[in-house]
């Protein structure tokens, strides 16, 4: 019998080679770091530990490569109790890198390499859905064969389960699929990709959602790492942007992630999702305060006492 799950998050794992630098190098500068990491990412294994961490039940979908660093990837996985039986690795193929820079206001600049993340296939997606016939949500991303991204989101809908799509990197899908998302997460770079609007203020990240909401989704959040989110949500008359408290920013990895994952545990949890981007927000906010992808990530019990007497941003 399968068992019940929350979230299920399909898409990538990467290892993060992390470079502490005074600034981001710009191009042909050859810069020193200041410290140096190794730490398991990628968005979704970042979205499926965050979300686990804030008490969901969560599997992960995807591949590794054949390889230490992918056994390294399912070893963290599942220390923070995700479901990795749906995990594969991949013969002859290298687990997924980044390479991440960050300075100290905790801005970076990030490349990947897909490595076993190109190799998702329809295949894999369908093989989970005895799990996901079961589960309330699937959170995707697309660092992965647009392809496989689509049919997750045919499948899921057919499934009955309540569809969040964080649209990163940006990459054309089929205009028909934006009615089948229940919830679309982009950040105000992804949202200028995505609309004719440049997004530079919480005014125009509106403008850009109410757009994307022309498309067919039903709710639509831009995110704008320190001056929050917006939100337009199905059936509001008009959108609503939620403020951080005050931090101090140290790594920026991972928060668009921290917050993918928290909005859609709290919208499982409480079913209000104004309410749940607004949380999402704020672990976002703890998690920029701490170093690296997901040692940055939060449990509830961290977020909770970090929420405690904070002021927010005006």
């Amino acid at each position: 019998m399968v068992e019940e799950v929350d979230i299920i998050v399909y898409g990538s794992l990467n290892m993060d080679f992390v470079a502490y630098v005074r600034h981001l190098p710009r191009a042909g500068e050859t810069i020193a770091a200041s410290s140096f990491a190794m730490v398991p990412g990628g968005k979704a294994a970042n979205q499926a530990v965050a979300a686990s961490r804030l008490g969901s039940a969560v599997a992960m979908v995807g591949r590794v490569g054949e390889d230490e660093l992918g056994d390294k990837m399912r070893i963290h996985l599942e220390s923070d109790g995700v479901d990795c039986r749906f995990l594969r690795r991949t013969p002859g193929v290298e687990t997924g890198v980044a390479s991440i820079a960050v300075d100290p206001d905790g801005q970076n600049t990030i490349i990947t390499f897909l490595g076993a993340n190109a190799c998702v296939s329809a295949l894999d997606i369908d093989a989970t859905l005895p799990l996901l016939r079961r589960a309330r949500y699937v959170m995707l991303q697309m660092e992965m064969d647009p392809d496989a991204g689509e049919h997750i989101i045919r499948l899921a809908k057919k499934s009955g389960a309540s569809i969040v799509l964080n649209l990163a990197p940006v990459l054309p899908i089929r205009e028909d699929l934006y009615s089948l998302v229940d919830l679309l997460i982009v950040n105000e770079t992804e949202a200028s990709q995505l609309t004719d609007v440049s997004v530079t203020s919480p005014e125009t990240a509106l403008r850009a959602a109410s757009k994307l909401r022309d498309k067919g989704v039903k709710n639509v959040v831009v995110t704008l790492g320190r001056e929050g989110a917006v939100l337009q949500a199905d059936g509001a008359s008009e959108g609503t942007h939620y403020t951080p408290p005050l931090v101090q920013a140290v790594d920026a990895t991972a928060a668009g992630d921290c917050f993918v994952a928290a909005a859609t545990h709290f919208w499982n949890d409480t079913g209000d999702l104004q309410a749940s981007v607004r949380r999402a927000v704020d672990v976002a906010a703890l998690s920029v305060t701490r170093k690296g992808a997901q040692p940055s990530l939060p449990t509830l019990e961290e977020f909770l006492q970090f929420m405690q007497g904070k002021e927010r941003r005006p």
